[in-house]
């Protein structure tokens, strides 16, 4: 290679890392992750006249029917980012792993005209834009892609996660568990049906701060009627709830990423929860539960 080759490469590799970075991906201690592999193909889809857009990672070796799982970006990011920075699809081949991509037009403290591509931040808003698409991708995995509609999953970061908090509360009855980092699902947690959750959050985060996102694991704790719940020392901890919920933290002392084991931590949640999705049906929705209410936004 020549030193001027050498040059391009360094600069795109900088260009990558300074992409996830952005999107609060960029894994602590790992660097940037290695390209998508061969089987993840990007798709539109449109929805209520708009073309959505995506990448669907598949193997053709997996079971039938197999799980599938929603991956939703922080504001400003993209699918593309996700796929490279959280490799869920590498973690877990027996899946079929969909990364999507938000729109502008939703906007929030940091980006007051909404000019980057993010998500919803409250059922409702933006007529369900973004609620409407994650509606057709689960239509479509699970009428043409062999995906069992009882074995759903959703994990998200930053603002990903605040709407992976909105589909919760919006299609609970949908997902099997759900998985945030970076932010959390606040006070909608109490209109949304026991599920398993997995909550990642980094107590030097000066992004979405880490007494914001504290905050959600003593309403899920008791939500799902979990006494005692320590949710301040850093470290991996789960507890099991009521009607088939679980709370499984993760307080880490990074700031708004995604740290180097957190891809592992959520497919092994997600991998056990599917095992016993398989030998038993998912836990039904909650009957009383009450409309949205707004909330302080939480997302990059």
């Amino acid at each position: 290679m020549t030193a001027s080759h050498a040059s391009r490469a360094t600069g795109a590799a900088s260009i990558i890392a300074a992409r996830l970075l952005a999107a609060g991906l960029l894994l602590a201690g790992m660097g940037w992750a290695a390209p998508a592999r061969a089987d993840c193909t990007p798709r539109i889809i449109r929805v209520a006249g708009i073309e959505r857009s995506g990448i669907v990672c598949a193997s053709e070796e997996r079971r039938r029917p197999s799980p599938a799982l929603l991956v939703f970006h922080g504001r400003g990011g993209s699918a593309r980012d996700m796929l490279d920075g959280a490799a869920f699809h590498r973690a877990w081949p027996e899946a079929v792993v969909v990364y999507l991509d938000g729109l502008p037009g939703s906007p929030s403290p940091y980006d007051p005209a909404g000019r980057r591509a993010g998500w919803q931040l409250l059922p409702g808003e933006a007529d369900d834009r973004d609620v409407a698409f994650a509606d057709a991708v689960v239509a479509m995995l699970t009428g043409t892609a062999g995906v069992d509609p009882a074995r759903i999953y959703a994990a998200g970061h930053s603002n990903g996660a605040r709407f992976v908090g909105v589909l919760w509360a919006a299609r609970g009855e949908r997902f099997r568990a759900l998985a945030f980092s970076a932010a959390q699902a606040g006070e909608l947690i109490d209109q949304a049906p026991p599920r398993p959750v997995f909550m990642a959050m980094g107590v030097a985060d000066r992004i979405v701060p880490f007494a914001m996102q504290q905050r959600s694991i003593g309403i899920a704790a008791r939500r799902f009627g979990i006494a005692g719940v320590d949710d301040a020392t850093p470290g991996a901890r789960t507890m099991a709830g009521r009607d088939g919920s679980e709370l499984a933290l993760l307080i880490h002392p990074g700031g708004h990423a995604w740290p180097h084991d957190q891809t592992r931590r959520m497919v092994a949640f997600f991998r056990r929860h599917d095992a016993a999705a398989i030998a038993a049906p998912a836990p039904s929705a909650d009957a009383g539960k009450a409309g949205a209410a707004p909330l302080s936004p939480q997302q990059r």
